[in-house]
């Protein structure tokens, strides 16, 4: 647990932080949404909401942000997405934080709290995600572990980055949830068990490690193999890659037609495990 770091004296100069906020519980149909600076809703915001909607928890959802107008109503400065699925969900009253304003500093608000958001990183992401046990946090993390590999919830710089911890949670978690569990782990394994891979950080990158987990996945004959390590030890990989670079640029002049990096590297690697794999 970390206490809310307290700076003396740094306090800003002229602070003016306006009238204190009320908390109170209002029924829906009492808020508004003012369009004049409020976005529109769109078919994606629609499927944000009813995704909202669907697992509707209290435990996760704060105050609504709003102001009084006329006519007893409130007009939402942060927070529509939530309340609309509150109202899908059949709740007549939700919890709101009103602060007095004009409308001008209604939309100075809005402006201020959708502009000065603090974006939340995947790696926070599957921090909490871990901790709270969600279902895909655990499968992701256990294929890591139980192959003696890392998946970090934090981003070192690239000097301080180890051979064995995997840095990119999203694609890592799209790999499980796509080849299984069992599956990435025996992977994962091949890879820790090959020199040249296991040892060498690089090899943990992203752009590297994640076709490199997708061809050993759809090479199930390989992963078979007591020996599946020398046929990536048989695999010149930087020369491969330095190869793709070179040929991406070439194509990228000619105005000519090509398939991403990882996905020229995961069709290399499944070309040399399909050699491998005739030849036995």
């Amino acid at each position: 647990m970390r206490e809310i770091l307290i700076v003396p004296n740094d306090r800003p100069p002229g602070l003016d932080p306006g009238p204190a906020p009320m908390l109170e519980w209002i029924e829906i149909r009492r808020l508004v949404v003012d369009d004049t600076y409020q976005r529109e809703l769109k078919p994606k915001n629609w499927t944000a909401i009813r995704s909202i909607a669907a697992d509707f928890k209290w435990s996760r959802f704060s105050p609504v942000f709003c102001a009084p107008i006329e006519g007893g109503r409130f007009a939402i400065i942060d927070g529509q997405h939530r309340t609309h699925a509150a109202a899908i969900c059949g709740f007549e009253k939700v919890p709101c934080q009103i602060v007095q304003m004009s409308v001008q500093e209604q939309a100075e608000a809005f402006s201020a709290v959708n502009g000065k958001v603090t974006k939340v990183t995947s790696w926070q992401i599957l921090k909490a995600a871990v901790a709270a046990g969600e279902p895909w946090a655990q499968q992701a993390d256990g294929a890591a572990r139980d192959a003696g590999a890392k998946l970090v919830t934090s981003t070192p710089s690239y000097k301080d980055r180890k051979a064995g911890c995997i840095y990119s949670p999203n694609q890592f978690r799209k790999i499980v949830e796509t080849y299984s569990r069992e599956k990435v782990t025996a992977a994962l394994r091949v890879i820790l068990a090959a020199e040249g891979y296991r040892d060498v950080a690089e090899i943990w990158d992203g752009p590297v490690l994640c076709p490199l987990l997708e061809a050993l996945c759809e090479a199930p004959e390989i992963l078979k193999k007591a020996d599946a390590h020398t046929v990536l030890e048989d695999f010149d990989i930087w020369k491969s890659i330095e190869d793709i670079q070179a040929e991406t640029k070439r194509r990228i002049r000619l105005a000519l037609p090509y398939s991403s990096k990882k996905l020229q590297l995961k069709n290399v690697l499944l070309s040399h495990f399909d050699t491998k794999a005739g030849a036995a």
